[in-house]
């Protein structure tokens, strides 16, 4: 991932770029920086096409319980809401 990615991802956080992926990926957990607090910083601070070459819809689709709670914009977490819809049902007909 680029280094201005990350500076958009976690700006507000003292954490590293390699830690941010060892979050990310489930691996490591700092304090209450969870994958899925990790997840949710993706969903948020990134357009659909960027975030979803970070992120797999199946991860999100895997974490959606915990990542749904924590994002503040109700429009992304709309629009997530109905892109795994339409993901469930490509997987399922």
């Amino acid at each position: 991932m680029p280094t201005d990615v990350y500076k958009q991802l976690i700006w507000d956080y003292q954490i590293s770029p390699s830690e941010f992926d060892l979050i990310l990926s489930g691996q490591k957990t700092f304090g209450s920086l969870n994958q899925a607090w990790a997840i949710s910083r993706i969903l948020e601070n990134l357009n659909y096409y960027d975030a979803i070459k970070l992120v797999s819809l199946d991860s999100i689709k895997n974490n959606w319980s915990e990542v749904k709670p924590i994002l503040f914009k109700k429009a992304i977490k709309d629009g997530y809401e109905f892109v795994l819809q339409r993901h469930a049902l490509s997987h399922t007909g």
